[in-house]
């Protein structure tokens, strides 16, 4: 099912699933309007949606008329909502919808962004291409495959890591969003059975439902850490085998938002379940070379296909916005050439194509992209080494996922607060996205993603908010393992 809705009219039972669990102790009105904004805010609402008649909404949550009345004119006294006669309940434009929404959070600290600042040698790989590259300012621009120099370089990085690859099988795009977009467009059609791992990136999750697929779920984390690394592959084949689905997301390494990696005797079980049967595989490798400690080889997801003509079935995507720069758009997707092919065909109603001087500082951070992995992973290291330990220190109830890579772990809470706790959070100037924003509605109430991607001192004032913020009121209850995780 669709998570976001535009210039809809929004079902007071969806509204109600979509809201979760959003009463606590405090003004029902007050905490009605704050979830309301944190789910226009996050993305879930968007601009131009119809809100619910008050009547049913206040049937359907259980409360009197008069509380969402309230709640609705809170909405409108802070510019989320507009209201007129014969309309409805309308959430404002971006235009207006900015300075009543951010207000108060211009200048906080953001947890929905998992992306480290630029990459240290940025400038001096900017003037290096400047001098190098002057022929690139003579090209047309328009480019929808990708430059032959930087898809050669591409598939060498991946024939290197031990999955044999030829430029004809890559192709560039503006990012990794981008590329996830175009997949899940060019292949799937509405009805088309799909399989998201849950909880996963909640932006590939609406690229894939904004197609009109139908959504079903690959519980991670939910079988127990230990040996398995939180994966239960049983349960996880199983389902698998009765979804069929057309099309199936995975981030089987440094997963976002647990930072587990699958293990590697599930992936090729979980290729030869979901390939046998005709399905498609998008293998997101943002992360996948992020390691905690020292780098370690990670082999790409499509190596370990044991039938050869299964290779053919996945779609590995890859960006530089977690290595080196979330402003350098580049990413790319890795695949059968036929379906490069047809990418590029469904490419050219979207967009033009991929700007030539990124992918020229592409090309030339790829000549030393071993060195900046190792930078960054020991940036990354240090600073969830001390997210972990600041979290120890002032919410010792709370239990981090035991990550072993990426950008962000998976914080079991204790409760099923984690939307109190963002609303409590926004009133301290910290934008936390809750946990049901990596999953269902309704579900992940028990969990936040916490990225370790900022400077130390933004992780030190971020987690001293979170402590007040979950002190003020928004939970307070003993934890249980992240091992009992609901899903």
């Amino acid at each position: 099912m669709n998570e976001m809705w535009t210039g809809q009219r929004l079902s007071a039972r969806r509204l109600t699933e979509l809201l979760g669990r959003w009463r606590g102790a405090g003004h029902g009105y007050l905490e009605l309007a704050d979830s309301v904004t944190l789910l226009v805010r996050d993305g879930r609402i968007v601009p131009g949606t119809t809100l619910p008649a008050e009547r049913p909404l206040a049937e359907s949550l259980g409360v009197s008329r008069t509380t969402v009345a309230a709640a609705y004119q809170r909405l409108r006294e802070t510019a989320v909502v507009r209201s007129r006669r014969g309309s409805g309940t309308v959430v404002r434009g971006s235009g207006t919808t900015r300075e009543g929404l951010w207000a108060g959070t211009i200048g906080g600290i953001d947890l929905s962004s998992a992306c480290p600042e630029p990459w240290s040698g940025l400038a001096e790989l900017n003037a290096r291409a400047a001098t190098e590259h002057a022929a690139a300012f003579r090209l047309i621009g328009y480019d929808t495959l990708g430059l032959p120099e930087l898809r050669a370089s591409l598939a060498e990085r991946y024939t290197a890591r031990g999955l044999p690859t030829t430029p004809e099988q890559i192709m560039v795009t503006l990012g990794a969003q981008h590329a996830i977009f175009l997949i899940a467009r060019t292949l799937l059609r509405r009805g088309d059975r799909s399989l998201v791992e849950s909880p996963s990136y909640p932006h590939a999750r609406e690229a894939i439902a904004a197609t009109g697929a139908l959504l079903a779920e690959l519980p991670v984390g939910g079988g127990g850490i230990g040996s398995h690394g939180g994966y239960d592959a049983s349960s996880m084949l199983e389902i698998a085998e009765r979804t069929s689905p057309k099309l199936a997301y995975l981030i089987p390494d440094h997963h976002n938002p647990t930072g587990l990696r699958m293990p590697v005797g599930l992936k090729s079980r979980l290729i030869t379940a979901l390939a046998g049967q005709g399905a498609y595989i998008i293998a997101d490798e943002t992360t996948a070379e992020l390691s905690l400690g020292e780098p370690v080889p990670i082999v790409p997801f499509a190596a370990h296909a044991e039938q050869e003509h299964h290779h053919d079935a996945i779609l590995t995507v890859g960006s530089v916005g977690k290595t080196v720069w979330g402003g350098m758009r580049v990413g790319w997707i890795r695949a059968a050439p036929d379906l490069i092919g047809r990418l590029e065909a469904a490419r050219r109603i979207g967009d033009l194509g991929t700007g030539t001087w990124e992918q020229v500082l592409a090309l030339h951070a790829l000549e030393q992209y071993d060195d900046i992995l190792v930078e960054r992973s020991h940036q990354l290291t240090a600073r969830h080494r001390f997210l972990v330990e600041r979290l120890a220190e002032r919410v010792p109830e709370w239990t981090p996922s035991p990550a072993v890579g990426g950008v962000c772990v998976w914080v079991d809470i204790g409760e099923r607060a984690s939307s109190r706790l963002s609303r409590a959070a926004a009133e301290l100037d910290l934008h936390l996205p809750p946990g049901p924003r990596f999953g269902s509605p309704g579900t992940f109430e028990r969990f936040v993603r916490l990225p370790f991607s900022a400077p130390e001192a933004t992780l030190d004032e971020a987690v001293d908010r979170l402590s007040r913020a979950w002190r003020s009121g928004a939970g307070g209850a003993a934890a249980r393992p992240f091992t009992e995780a609901v899903i």
